[in-house]
C-alpha cells in the first residue's frame, strides 16, 4: 500500500484516546460500606454483562473513527504487482488519450468509451496539489490547456474526444505530453498513457520521451500505463483492397472486382460473408475462407444497366471492428455512346469499304459505342448534336457550313476523329478545317508502294507510343509489340504546333513523324490518325490492337474513360484531383457530413485537400453546391492500422525503464472509487452508530 499524503498518518495517534479513557475508567475507588446501596448493587449485577458489551462497542467505533479519518486523508492506494517500488509523490501530470483505430474495437462497448472512463478516473485520482493537463492523441496533438488545475475543462475535453480511423503516432504524443510539463515548478513529472498499446501506434525502437527540469536538465517522467484492453488480444479481419477492371467478356458495361481480405487473428475463419454493393444496394454475395494470420482474395462481377459514375463497395461480415470491414471504389462506367461514322470512300466489297473495319471495331461485343454509318452527303444532313462523337474517314473537304457546324459541335463537348486517305487534300482541308485540327496537314509521304515485293520490310513502323495517355494505357507487353509491328505504306505529315494550341503526340513513326495526334478544343476533343482505317495505306485495321484502340479513342473523345480511378487516398493522406477546365471544385463531402476544403494548385495542377479524416466514398461539389460526379473518390483505411497486435507490459517496462513504469486501472467499475472514499464512509457510519448507542 502507498500513501499520497503520508504525514496525515500522524493523526492515527488519536486512536489512543479511547484506550486511555477506557483504562482510566477501570481504576477502582476505595470501598466504603453503605447499607442503603446494597439493593442497587444487587440489581446492577443483572445488567453488567450488557453494559460491558455496549462499552466495548463504543470503544471500537470511536477507535475506528479516529483511525479512518487520518488514514483517508493520507490517500492510501493498493499498488498492483507491476507497481513501482518507489512512489514519487506529488507530480505534475499529463494524461495521453489514444484515439487510434484500435480504440473503435469493441464487443458491445467500444474500447474508446473505456479509455475515456480511464482518463477521467486518472484525473480524479490526482490530489488537489497536483497540476495536470490532457493530450488527446490525434495526428496533430496539443495539450488541451497549460498544465494547471482546470479539472472541469480537462474533463470536458475528454468527453468531447472521438476515435479516428488510423494508427496514431503515440510516440509523438508522449513527447508532446512530456514537453507540456516543462513549465511546472514541481520536480516530479508523470505521464499517464491510456491506450490499447497496439504495435502499429507505439514504436518501442524509438527513444522514450524525456522532459526538461527546472535547470534545463533531462527529466525522466514516471509512467502510468492504463491498458483499456485489460491485457487481452484484439482479433480482427479487414477488407484491405479492391481492384476494379472492365470485363467485356461478360457483356457490355460488365466489371469484375477483386477483393483482398486479411486475417490479423490467430484463429482461422471459414465462410466469411462478402457482399458486393452498388450505390448502396447489395447485388452479389460470396464467401471467403481465411487462414490464421493469412490473406485471401475473392472476385465478384456485376453488369451495370447503364453508364455513369457508380460507387462500388465490398462489405465483410462485421466483426468487433466493423470500420475496416468495408472498402469502396468510385468508378466511371462507360455509358452508351452514339457515333456518326462518315464514310468517305464507300465500296460494295465490304473489306474494301473505308468504314468496314471501324464499324466492326465499334460494334464488337462489350463495346460501349452504338455506331451509325452514313456517306458524306447523308451525313451532312444529320443533326450533329444527336451524337457523342463524329468520325470522318477519308472524307472530301467538308463544305464551309459543315466545317462551322463541326467546330460548334466540338466546342460544345463533342468528339471528332479524323483519318486521312486519298480523298483528303491537305491544302483544301487546312483552308476549311485547319482551325479545328491539332496540327495542319502538310503532305502525304509514301514509304513504299504496298504492292511491291519488299513492302513489308520497307514499310514505316511505330517506334514510340505514349503509354501514360488514357488511350494507350492497355498497350503494354505483347499488346504494345502488336501495335508497334504495324506496317505503314503511306501517311500524312503535319506542320508544327499552332500558337496557343496544346497538342499531344501519342505515337511516332521511325522517322519521327506523328502517327496519332490529340488536342482539346473548348469542351470537346479532337483525335487525328495519320493514315487510313482501311488496308490501302496500312495494315493496322487487321491488327488485334485496332479494336481496343478505336474503342478507347471513342471513349477518350467523349470523356468516358476512367481517368481518375487511381484517386484512392487513405485516411490521413492528402487527395489531389484534376478537374476539367470548366469545373471549379470547392469542397469534398463524406456521407457522414464531414467536409474538406479543396485548394487550387498553381499552374493548373488541379486541386488538393486533406488530410482525409474518414474512410468511404466522398463527393466533390463546387462553390454553388453542385455535385461534380466524375471527381468523386473513395478513401480507404490503411491496412497497417487494422493490425491490432499489441505490446506486452514486459516490453513496455523494458522500453520505459522498469523502475519508472506503473500500471493502473482495470477499466471496470470496481476501480472507479478510491480506497480513501470507503474509509471516510466507514468513519461516518461508525459515528452514526456511536450516536445510536449513546441514545439507548
Amino acid at each position: 500500500m502507498t500513501f499520497g499524503q503520508p504525514l496525515f498518518l500522524l493523526g492515527t495517534a488519536a486512536a489512543l484516546i479511547p484506550l486511555l479513557v477506557h483504562l482510566f475508567d477501570r481504576r477502582r475507588p476505595r470501598e466504603v460500606p453503605f447499607a442503603a446501596l446494597d439493593f442497587v448493587l444487587r440489581s446492577q449485577k443483572r445488567t453488567a454483562s450488557r453494559l460491558k458489551l455496549k462499552r466495548l462497542l463504543l470503544y471500537l467505533l470511536r477507535t475506528l473513527v479516529l483511525l479512518a479519518v487520518p488514514i483517508a486523508l493520507a490517500r492510501p492506494s493498493f499498488a498492483t504487482a507491476e507497481a513501482a517500488s518507489v512512489k514519487r509523490g506529488v507530480a505534475a501530470t499529463s494524461i495521453v488519450v489514444d484515439t487510434s483505430l484500435a480504440l473503435r474495437w469493441g464487443e458491445g462497448t467500444r474500447l474508446f468509451e473505456r479509455a475515456k472512463d480511464e482518463a477521467k478516473s486518472a484525473l480524479r485520482g490526482l490530489s488537489g496539489e497536483e497540476p495536470a493537463t490532457v493530450v488527446i492523441c490525434t495526428r496533430n496533438p496539443t495539450p488541451v490547456a497549460p498544465v494547471g488545475f482546470e479539472r472541469a475543462r480537462l474533463m470536458g475535453a475528454i468527453d468531447d474526444a472521438a476515435p479516428g480511423f488510423e494508427a496514431i503516432d503515440l510516440n509523438r504524443c508522449l513527447e508532446v505530453a512530456a514537453r507540456s510539463l516543462d513549465d511546472s515548478p514541481l520536480p516530479n513529472r508523470r505521464l499517464v498513457l491510456v491506450s490499447a498499446l497496439t504495435q502499429a501506434s507505439l514504436r518501442l525502437e524509438a527513444q522514450p520521451p524525456m522532459g526538461a527540469g527546472l535547470k534545463g536538465e533531462k527529466v525522466k517522467p514516471e509512467f502510468v500505463v492504463r491498458d483499456v484492453a485489460k491485457g487481452k488480444d484484439l482479433p480482427n479481419r479487414a477488407l484491405v483492397d479492391v481492384h476494379a477492371e472492365a470485363a467485356p467478356q461478360l457483356g457490355p458495361r460488365a466489371w469484375q472486382f477483386t477483393f483482398t481480405v486479411r486475417n490479423f487473428s490467430k484463429e482461422a475463419a471459414r465462410d466469411v460473408e462478402l457482399l458486393l454493393e452498388v450505390n448502396g444496394e447489395v447485388v452479389q454475395k460470396g464467401f471467403v475462407d481465411l487462414a490464421a494470420e493469412g490473406t485471401a482474395q475473392k472476385t465478384l462481377s456485376w453488369r451495370f444497366a447503364q453508364g455513369g459514375v457508380a460507387t462500388v463497395t465490398g462489405r465483410l461480415e462485421a466483426d468487433a471492428l466493423p470500420d475496416d470491414d468495408a472498402h469502396s471504389v468510385v468508378l466511371s462506367v462507360p455509358r452508351v455512346l452514339t457515333a456518326l461514322i462518315v464514310n468517305g470512300s464507300p465500296s460494295p466489297q465490304k473489306y474494301k469499304d473505308e468504314a468496314f473495319f471501324t464499324e466492326a471495331a465499334l460494334s464488337a461485343t462489350g463495346s460501349p459505342v452504338k455506331a451509325v454509318v452514313r456517306d458524306a452527303d447523308a451525313a451532312w444532313r444529320e443533326k450533329l448534336s444527336d451524337y457523342d462523337v463524329v468520325l470522318l474517314l477519308n472524307v472530301d473537304t467538308p463544305p464551309a457550313e459543315v466545317a462551322r457546324a463541326l467546330g460548334e459541335f466540338v466546342n460544345a463537348g463533342g468528339g471528332l476523329f479524323v483519318s486521312v486517305g486519298d480523298r483528303v487534300d491537305p491544302d483544301a482541308w487546312n483552308a476549311v478545317m485547319g482551325g479545328l485540327l491539332p496540327r495542319k496537314l502538310r503532305v502525304v509521304k509514301t514509304a513504299v508502294e504496298p504492292n511491291q515485293g519488299d513492302a513489308s520490310t520497307r514499310a514505316a513502323r511505330l517506334t514510340q507510343v505514349a503509354l501514360d495517355h488514357p488511350v494507350m494505357v492497355p498497350f503494354t507487353g505483347r499488346a504494345r509489340e502488336g501495335l508497334l509491328s504495324t506496317r505503314f505504306y503511306r501517311y500524312a505529315l503535319f506542320e508544327g504546333d499552332a500558337q496557343g494550341v496544346e497538342t499531344e503526340v501519342l505515337g511516332t513513326m521511325d522517322d519521327g513523324a506523328p502517327a496519332f495526334l490529340a488536342s482539346r478544343r473548348g469542351k470537346g476533343r479532337v483525335f487525328v490518325y495519320a493514315s487510313t482505317v482501311d488496308r490501302d495505306w496500312s495494315d493496322l485495321p487487321i491488327r488485334t490492337s485496332f479494336l481496343p484502340l478505336m474503342q478507347r479513342v471513342a471513349g477518350w473523345l467523349t470523356g468516358t474513360l476512367d481517368e481518375r480511378e487511381e484517386v484512392r487516398p487513405k485516411v490521413g493522406e492528402v487527395v489531389t484531383l484534376k478537374p476539367e477546365a470548366n469545373q471549379s471544385p470547392a469542397w469534398a463531402k463524406a456521407a457522414s457530413g464531414a467536409e474538406v476544403a479543396l485548394t487550387a494548385l498553381p499552374q493548373g495542377g488541379g486541386v488538393t485537400g486533406g488530410p482525409m479524416p474518414e474512410p468511404g466514398p466522398w463527393q466533390v461539389v463546387d462553390a454553388k453546391g453542385a455535385v461534380l460526379e466524375k471527381l468523386g473518390f473513395a478513401v480507404a483505411i490503411d491496412a497497417g492500422a487494422s493490425n491490432l497486435a499489441r505490446h506486452g507490459l514486459d516490453a513496455l517496462s523494458d522500453w520505459l525503464g522498469e523502475a519508472s513504469v506503473r500500471t493502473s486501472g482495470s477499466g471496470g467499475p470496481e476501480s472507479s472509487t478510491p480506497l480513501w472514499t470507503w474509509l471516510l464512509t466507514a468513519a461516518v457510519v461508525a459515528f452514526f452508530l456511536e450516536g445510536l448507542l449513546l441514545r439507548k
